[in-house]
């Protein structure tokens, strides 16, 4: 029997079934096409974001006042302030809270300057005199308040504590309570004492329910009062609390890659600097 090849009427199936399979196969090289890229677009992300940081100096400072015959260590005057904001952000920094920081997307803020404005214990001073600078730059600043000096002579009230919480340019952290009262050479005996933590502890939360009270927002971060700490208090703080970010006073830049393990280092502001020194050091010119 000879068998020819099929009718003409049977073709145009063949056909047909044949460019569905085309097509179909066509769509399957796309898909994995797009995978591809998808996977090779998440590699080169992640390979960036691992080696992205920033330089973030976080200046230290606790009293602002008009009174140049109280200028310290710890004590500088209005222009010096506006000074420093003035001449860090002409020069290409953005400033930043430190909880701001701490949640940043590094792929964001990859080899950018970052200004940290740290504030320390809620003097008074800071509403009448850092608060007007902050506004008039639109810069930010974290201050770290002891709950307890909160409406004594000196310090800051509640208003204002509130007000500036809610202005978008101020962070209140924690500074603790009880434990800022404590001698550092006691601290440092209670800090390598386990045991101890939880009373440490339970003053932070107290401290910052105390804060939140006044705010209405959640503590986030903390200032180790006399920038004294242990890395395993430190983490035990951090695992209890869910604060984001701690600081220290060990002098120093921070070369910021996401990571708030350890409290970062700050630069204490005196009064026997030029901005000029200040930015120098900032950028590791020299200490």
């Amino acid at each position: 029997m000879r068998y020819d090849a099929a009718p003409a009427a049977m073709q145009p199936i063949n056909s047909g079934y044949n460019n569905l399979i085309y097509s179909n196969l066509m769509e399957v090289m796309e898909v994995k096409k797009i995978i591809a890229l998808m996977v090779i677009f998440i590699i080169t992300m992640s390979t960036v974001t691992a080696n992205a940081a920033a330089n973030v100096a976080a200046l230290m400072y606790h009293r602002v006042t008009r009174d140049e015959s109280r200028v310290d260590e710890y004590t500088i005057s209005p222009d010096m302030l506006d000074s420093d904001i003035a001449y860090f952000i002409s020069n290409g920094y953005i400033t930043m809270t430190a909880s701001e920081l701490a949640a940043a997307d590094m792929s964001e803020i990859d080899g950018r300057n970052i200004l940290l404005l740290t504030f320390d214990d809620g003097y008074s001073n800071f509403y009448t005199e850092v608060f007007p600078i902050l506004q008039k730059y639109n810069a930010k600043a974290t201050m770290y308040i002891v709950g307890s000096y909160i409406n004594r002579y000196g310090y800051l009230i509640a208003d204002q504590v509130h007000e500036m919480a809610h202005s978008g340019l101020v962070e209140i952290g924690n500074h603790t309570n009880a434990i800022h009262h404590t001698p550092r050479a006691l601290l440092e005996n209670i800090y390598n004492t386990p045991n101890s933590f939880f009373e440490i502890i339970l003053d932070i939360k107290n401290n910052g329910e105390t804060l939140k009270n006044i705010t209405s927002i959640d503590v986030t971060s903390l200032s180790w009062p006399y920038g004294y700490y242990t890395t395993e208090l430190d983490r035990e703080v951090k695992a209890q609390t869910g604060y984001g970010i701690t600081f220290s006073t060990e002098y120093g830049v921070n070369i910021f890659t996401g990571d708030t393990s350890l409290p970062l280092k700050r630069m204490n502001r005196d009064c026997y600097a030029s901005t000029q020194e200040v930015f120098e050091r900032a950028n590791n010119l020299f200490y």
